[in-house]
């Protein structure tokens, strides 16, 4: 861990450096959408409603600070919520360990509903099973007319315990039933061991968008370069992203300005709107 090199001159803040105009298709950011769009139970996309709250264990206390505030940073400037206190309940737990399939094997055991929404147990044991060197599973609760929320689990689904069971209240329109998705929780698992050639700056990048959205496929090599290319095996091995990229950043501000309760098209449309203005300079 103690090669990790401290980069801050890569930890630019959203806002704070100016974008290069750039023409891209549409088909382009389409499929940058799709790759960074993992849909929950209810076909649609998540983002955070509860104020984020991360909590970075497994390093040196000074580089638990920075990812940390890199987080919270990114997160605000994307016009995600953030709590304030830095004492807060952590709802996004980053943890560096050696050990990462120990540590999944522990959370399937004890409480899988962190690792995400599943069918059946073949597919709970998949998702279990850590194939990268950064990670992130995302727990999401389903949120209905009134703002109950119940965590999407296949207990809760099936007719289980329930959080709440007023949960499912919905407005029975055709074109919008009233329920939409948010996260609940997020785990980030990465393995020190195997990160010694990034600056702490790229990595902090890294961990922050896998923290405030969820990846449809980290190996899907969009043509439009992410932050999130670094630890493909595949992607942009020669011009590798070194902090999170226009699309990157565009894509979060879109995400959080986004309808959540609106139909996954018109999700996608939006998020793709503020990439191309993003992209061409104009947010």
């Amino acid at each position: 861990m103690g090669k990790l090199r401290y980069g801050l001159a890569l930890a630019v803040l959203l806002t704070g450096m100016p974008a290069m105009a750039q023409t891209v298709s549409d088909s382009a950011v389409g499929n940058f959408v799709d790759s960074h769009s993992s849909l929950t139970r209810l076909g649609k996309i998540a983002r955070w409603e509860d104020g984020v709250c991360p909590n970075v264990t497994g390093l040196p206390a000074n580089f638990v600070k920075f990812i940390s505030k890199r987080v919270r940073d990114v997160a605000a400037a994307a016009g995600a919520p953030v709590n304030p206190d830095e004492g807060c309940k952590a709802n996004i737990d980053i943890v560096f360990t050696t050990k990462p399939q120990g540590l999944l094997d522990s959370i399937r055991a004890k409480d899988p509903v962190l690792l995400g929404y599943f069918n059946n147990t073949s597919e709970a044991d998949r998702m279990a099973v850590v194939t990268r060197t950064i990670q992130a599973w995302h727990a999401t609760q389903t949120v209905d007319l009134r703002g109950h929320t119940l965590i999407d689990s296949r207990n809760n689904i099936s007719g289980g315990t329930a959080q709440n069971s007023n949960a499912q209240n919905s407005s029975g329109n055709r074109l919008g039933d009233g329920l939409h998705s948010s996260y609940y929780h997020a785990l980030i698992v990465a393995d020190p061991n195997k990160l010694g050639d990034y600056e702490i700056g790229t990595l902090a990048d890294h961990i922050a968008m896998l923290a405030l959205a969820q990846p449809s496929s980290e190996e899907a090599c969009a043509d439009l370069p992410s932050i999130l290319d670094i630890t493909s095996t595949q992607c942009r091995k020669e011009t590798p992203a070194k902090a999170l990229t226009t699309a990157d950043t565009g894509y979060l501000k879109g995400l959080y300005q986004a309808d959540p309760g609106a139909t996954l098209r018109t999700q996608k449309d939006g998020i793709a709107f503020h990439i191309r203005e993003t992209m061409a300079g104009r947010m």
